[in-house]
C-alpha cells in the first residue's frame, strides 16, 4: 500500500493532547480525557483508502448556462454551452487521528473514524486546473434514534461556493464492476446520461428529446484521445479502461445528495447541498450522485495493484426560455458528469 508520507492536516487530528510534547499530564489534571462509553470505531471499507495517494485520467462533461435569461434580450439561440475536458487527476486521503465522537441525547454516544481528502483535477490539453475539492470521508455507525444503518458520508467544499454532504452504503463484491452501455441495465451499472431532463409530477426524470437541446450534444467534438461515443455515456470510458483486467475484488461506495429518481442510487431523501447565492440563481447545483469502486487488480505474474474508479453526476438547475421571442420559461435540469480511473501511487 502506498502511504502518504505526511498528513497535510495532521495538526487537526483528534487523538488527544497526551501525545503533544509537554502536555503528557494535562488530561489527568484538566479532565480532558472522556470516559470510554462508545463502541470501538473503525475505518470499515475506508481502510483501503487510509493514507494513500492516487493518480490517473478521466473525462469531464458540464452543461453551463449561456446567458439565457440575461437582460436585455433576446436570448441566444443556443440554450446552454457544453464544456468537455480530458482530465488528469490526483486524490490524497489522510487519516484523522483519533476517534470522532458525537454526543447522544435520544440514544447513546457514537464514535467513528474519518479521512481527510484533497482532490485536484486538471485539463490535460489546456494544462490548467478545473476542479479543487477538500473534505472528509466518514465511516458512520448505525443507530437507534434515528434508526439508521451504517453508512459512508462524504463532506466536501468546492471553491465555486458549494458545500456538499453525500451519504450512502458500502459493500464488497467478487470481481469487478459490470458497466452497461444501454438503458434499463439492472443489475448492471447504468449509463451516465448527459441529456437534459424535466421532472414528472412524481419527481421522476423525463429526458427532453427536443433537437433544440440535443443538437449541441450530438454535434460536439470530443477532446483529443476521447471517443465521440463517450459524450453520450461517459461511463463507457470506465468500461474501456478495465478491458482485459483481472479484477478479483471490488469495494463499492454509493453516495447521494438530494437524489433524483432516475439519476441517483436511491429514491429516498439523503444528504444535501448548500451554495452561495450566485450559484443558486445562475446554475443551482441541487443534486449529486456518485459511485466509487476500489478495485484489486491481479497481474499475469500474480502481483496485484489497487485501482480507484468513479462516476459522478451533479445536476445543475438553470431555467431557459423555450424560444427566442422570448417564450415560456422551461425548468430544465442539466447533468454535469465526471469519470476517472486512478491507480494507487507506490511508496
Amino acid at each position: 500500500m502506498a502511504n502518504v508520507k505526511s498528513n497535510p492536516l495532521e495538526s487537526l487530528d483528534l487523538s488527544g493532547l497526551k501525545h503533544k510534547k509537554g502536555l503528557e499530564n494535562l488530561s489527568q489534571t484538566r479532565g480532558f480525557e472522556a470516559e470510554a462509553l462508545t463502541p470501538d470505531a473503525t475505518f470499515g471499507f475506508l481502510e483501503s483508502l487510509k493514507n494513500t495517494s492516487w493518480e490517473g485520467t478521466g473525462f469531464n462533461l458540464i452543461e453551463i448556462p449561456n446567458m439565457n435569461q440575461a437582460k436585455p434580450g433576446p436570448p441566444p439561440a443556443d440554450k446552454f454551452k457544453l464544456i468537455l475536458n480530458k482530465t488528469s487527476e490526483s486524490i490524497i486521503f489522510s487519516e484523522i487521528g483519533g476517534d470522532i465522537v458525537n454526543r447522544g441525547n435520544a440514544q447513546g454516544d457514537i464514535a467513528f473514524k474519518g479521512l481527510h481528502y484533497l482532490q485536484q483535477v486538471s485539463d490535460v490539453i489546456l494544462n490548467e486546473g478545473i476542479h479543487l475539492e477538500t473534505g472528509l470521508f466518514l465511516n458512520l455507525p448505525g443507530g437507534t434514534d434515528p434508526n439508521v444503518q451504517p453508512t459512508i458520508a462524504r463532506l466536501g467544499s468546492i471553491p465555486h461556493g458549494d458545500s456538499i454532504l453525500l451519504q450512502g452504503k458500502a459493500f464488497k463484491l467478487n470481481g469487478g464492476p459490470q458497466f452497461s452501455l444501454v438503458d434499463n441495465p439492472l443489475p448492471n451499472i447504468p449509463p451516465a446520461d448527459p441529456r437534459p431532463f424535466t421532472l414528472d409530477p412524481n419527481g421522476n426524470r423525463v429526458n427532453d428529446t427536443s433537437p433544440i437541446y440535443l443538437s449541441i450534444l450530438n454535434n460536439a467534438v470530443p477532446p483529443a484521445g476521447i471517443d465521440k461515443d463517450i459524450i453520450m455515456n461517459p461511463n463507457k470510458l470506465l468500461a474501456d479502461s478495465v478491458k482485459g483486467q483481472n479484477i478479483t475484488e471490488t469495494i463499492v461506495i454509493l453516495l447521494d445528495a438530494n437524489p433524483i429518481n432516475g439519476v441517483g442510487n436511491v429514491d429516498s431523501p439523503i444528504g444535501g447541498i448548500t451554495n452561495i447565492p450566485f450559484v443558486n440563481v445562475n446554475a443551482n447545483a441541487k443534486s449529486a450522485t456518485a459511485i466509487l469502486w476500489i478495485e484489486t487488480v491481479k497481474e499475469a505474474d500474480g502481483t496485484t495493484f489497487k485501482q480507484l474508479q468513479y462516476t459522478q453526476t451533479v445536476i445543475l438547475d438553470f431555467p431557459v426560455f423555450f424560444n427566442d421571442n422570448p417564450g415560456p420559461i422551461v425548468q430544465i435540469n442539466w447533468p454535469h458528469i465526471s469519470v476517472a480511473t486512478l491507480r494507487m501511487k507506490p511508496n
